[in-house]
């Protein structure tokens, strides 16, 4: 598959794991998906975590992510080093009440001695084994970078999870006078971050329970409430994989896709999969969902007419709400990640000579 074609997959899924992500609000529900590169057992790739709240939700404080047991977290980077990217929407208060923003920009390994203890408001009194920082910006802008802080876990912790990663956002209900706003009033709204070379998948099959736990702020107060937080989930499945084939079998004038879904070592029948299908326009490929089905017993299978045009065709699994583990604090959503088959390449039937 051309480079592409395969950064426009990658660009579909992701737009797709946001808008599954957006939970309907009640008064504060945040919400996380988890969404990976590779989902082998002990395979190792670009892992995006995507967490979100609603706009009439409070303003978060604080959000600590958690990787669940059987994870392997490499966090000996140097500091300087690109390990990802991020894209953001965000409220800016003091431009628009009602407009949202897009952020974007990479992810950076930044020098934990450069966020001491003793004067660190988010996790006073903890030294960290890594600090990333969050480059997002609007077009053109400089980033305002907000530090991501990364640790294996220790103590209570460890009993569930193998590493965590604490984010903290100033409150943009206060003052615009007061130094503990946020700048120029901008309130989080969702994020999506990928990191590359950090996380190892573990080495058994199952499903793998991401946690986090979102604190908003008691508005106008600058002060996080405690009470008020909230445990969101992601399930990960290991294995999980779509295959996809051209069959050859096909009546004329169509053609059959078909293949088998694995989750978690299982095939199971009721699963719903989209197909997704595009043309190579100047800027790449623009995929647009076509069709759906279910599996049975694991399998499944399309039939379409034959193209006019060269096109380009993948399935997917997408993410699905579920009903929330035994959680730490009130649970307000779970969600499984999303699965996406190769691509596959058709061409229209050749012209018939006179």
């Amino acid at each position: 598959m051309r480079r592409s074609v395969r950064l426009t997959v990658f660009a579909c899924a992701a737009a797709l794991a946001l808008a599954v992500v957006a939970i309907a609000a009640a008064s504060y529900t945040p919400s996380m998906g988890i969404f990976q590169a590779t989902y082998k057992p002990g395979g190792a790739g670009v892992v995006t975590i995507v967490v979100a709240q609603e706009k009439a939700d409070d303003p978060t404080a604080r959000i600590v992510i958690y990787a669940p047991l059987g994870y392997t977290a490499t966090l000996n980077q140097a500091p300087g080093t690109t390990i990802g990217e991020v894209s953001a929407h965000v409220q800016i208060l003091d431009l628009s009440p009602t407009n949202v923003f897009p952020l974007s920009g990479p992810v950076k390994v930044d020098n934990p001695g450069n966020y001491p203890a003793a004067t660190n408001l988010c996790t006073p009194g903890v030294t960290h084994e890594a600090v990333w920082t969050l480059n997002a910006a609007l077009a053109s802008q400089p980033a305002n970078p907000i530090p991501v802080y990364v640790d294996h876990t220790t103590g209570a912790e460890a009993a569930f999870s193998s590493a965590k990663m604490t984010v903290c956002f100033r409150d943009p209900t206060l003052a615009a006078a007061d130094p503990r706003r946020s700048p120029n009033g901008t309130k989080f709204l969702d994020a999506a971050f990928s990191v590359k070379g950090v996380f190892k998948n573990p080495a058994s099959a199952g499903n793998q329970l991401w946690r986090s736990l979102f604190t908003p702020y008691t508005p106008g107060t600058g002060a996080p409430n405690a009470a008020g937080t909230r445990e969101a989930q992601g399930v990960v499945p290991m294995p999980y994989r779509i295959s996809i084939k051209r069959i050859r079998k096909a009546r004329r004038g169509f053609f059959r896709l078909a293949g088998v879904v694995n989750i978690a070592g299982t095939a199971p029948s009721g699963v719903g999969l989209t197909l997704f299908a595009g043309v190579k326009g100047k800027s790449g490929v623009t995929f647009k969902a076509v069709a759906s089905t279910k599996t049975r017993k694991g399998k499944y299978a399309f039939n379409r007419r034959l193209p006019k045009k060269v096109t380009y065709l993948f399935v997917e699994r997408p993410p699905t709400s579920v009903a929330c583990a035994v959680p730490l604090v009130t649970c307000t959503s779970s969600i499984v990640s999303n699965a996406i088959s190769g691509v596959v390449r058709v061409a229209p039937p050749p012209k018939r000579r006179r």
